[in-house]
């Protein structure tokens, strides 16, 4: 008769959660940048913290915005001194800039963290999508290299789990929060698909290179980059596979032009009323996107007044970020109470494993009765009945067990493991057994020992 998969198995020691880190929030981005793992770096790495007394498993988070050590370890604040000591030495940082400008959460503290972390609650764009992948992969990557087991594997599955329930639950991934991805937005809602549209970009400026990254991404095929000088724009047409054209050459590509995003440093208007009518004109009423994100304003505010030409303004779109901010803080409140319940659970399921070596001692007790008796009375009968006595045998005593089994798992989640244990095994007598056969192993011995002697 088996043991029962719900007793588990833990890994020796009283071990602990950890997370060691630095991130926007709390260090440069020049500093940031230092404390950065390649790939290649990560194997080795992590090789070199499961050599660090206590720790047993470890996961390493590294993105541009954050740098993070997941952890289980049986002496977490000293393997924090260590781990600061190889990550500082392998990156040319001093121990005490780690240590002053990060953080150190251990079990409850680190679970949360990890959660909210996954949830994108403690990213430099609140709800962004980006960080639940990279987590996945930096968990991943972790398997692969044989540094996660027990209790990781349960942490993080279940961190994957609270991501995908604030993706379903809330909406704090929804909405633009930013100028050119807002800018993206209207354009959709004004085009429809923009999957094959010609986009015009005015400028070779940041803003509009921004712009231009979210629209290619939307599906929008085609680049004409607009600027005084066609140096200055060479870079920009080469990354998205456009055309560069001279701001003169504005009038005659305008009407090809789908979406017009306008950019520039120019102190008076780029493109006139006059000329969006004319591109109107032969567009056979096909709609024109124009979108200025410049300051002072590019684009004449009486091209609105075209008709099937739609103007947005930089204000247009900080009012629709704006709003989609508020939107995701509300949500964020909703993405915290999941985050307390689903920890709530991780710190109930830390605190059962106290119960799960008395559970184990319990069933292997009674196991090894039920066999014994089973083996006195099936001796001399046909295979059968052996059998039929086997089955019987295991559903007493699943039934037996079932009511003390569940129980004690409940006090072990509410914190009352090592009491219950204590209890329990005055109960069943368990302590004696456990004496019993550490006293027959060294009996053994010394019988092993005479025997060679």
């Amino acid at each position: 008769m088996g043991s029962p998969a719900e007793a588990g198995a833990r890994p020796e020691g009283h071990s602990q959660a950890f997370v060691l880190g630095a991130n926007h929030l709390t260090a440069s981005v020049a500093l940031r940048d230092r404390l950065l793992f390649s790939e290649n770096e990560l194997p080795d790495f992590c090789r070199a913290l499961l050599q660090v007394p206590g720790i047993r498993e470890v996961v390493v988070l590294s993105t541009c915005n954050r740098s993070e050590i997941y952890g289980i370890s049986t002496q977490p604040a000293q393997s924090r001194a260590l781990i600061e000591k190889i990550w500082g030495a392998g990156k040319q940082v001093s121990e005490d800039e780690i240590r002053n400008h990060g953080y150190f959460h251990t079990q409850g503290d680190a679970v949360r963290h990890l959660f909210r972390v996954i949830g994108s609650l403690d990213s430099m764009v609140l709800g962004e999508m980006q960080i639940f992948g990279q987590i996945k992969d930096a968990y991943r990557a972790a398997v692969d290299a044989s540094c996660v087991d027990f209790y990781l594997n349960h942490l993080f599955q279940a961190g994957i789990h609270v991501g995908k329930r604030i993706r379903s639950e809330t909406s704090i991934h929804e909405g633009a929060v930013s100028i050119s991805f807002a800018a993206v937005e209207l354009a959709k809602k004004v085009l429809g698909e923009l999957k094959g549209k010609t986009v015009g970009v005015v400028g070779a400026g940041e803003m509009g290179e921004l712009a231009a990254q979210h629209l290619h991404k939307a599906g929008a095929a085609k680049f004409v980059f607009f600027n005084r000088t066609l140096a200055t724009a060479q870079k920009l047409a080469a990354d998205f596979g456009g055309e560069l054209c001279l701001l003169a050459d504005l009038d005659k590509r305008l009407v090809h032009c789908d979406i017009v995003v306008s950019a520039t440093g120019a102190p008076d208007i780029v493109i006139s009323k006059a000329q969006v009518q004319e591109a109107a004109r032969h567009r056979g009423g096909r709609p024109l996107f124009l979108i200025d994100i410049a300051a002072p304003r590019d684009i004449d505010p009486g091209a609105g007044e075209v008709s099937n030409a739609y103007l947005f303004t930089i204000d247009d779109l900080k009012n629709v970020v704006n709003e989609n901010v508020t939107l995701r803080k509300e949500s964020s409140r909703q993405a915290l109470a999941i985050i307390e319940e689903e920890a709530g659970k991780v710190d109930g399921w830390f605190q059962a494993l106290d119960i799960v070596p008395t559970l184990r001692s319990l069933r292997d007790k009674y196991q090894d009765i039920a066999e014994k008796e089973i083996s006195k009375w099936a001796a001399g009968q046909p295979e059968e009945t052996r059998q039929r006595l086997e089955s019987l045998g295991r559903s007493l005593l699943n039934k037996f067990l079932h009511h003390p089994t569940t129980r004690l798992k409940l006090l072990g989640e509410q914190g009352d493991g090592k009491r219950a244990s204590y209890f329990t095994g005055l109960l069943f007598a368990l302590e004696e057994e456990h004496g019993r056969e550490e006293r027959q192993l060294e009996a053994n011995g010394r019988k092993e020992e005479d025997a060679q002697g």
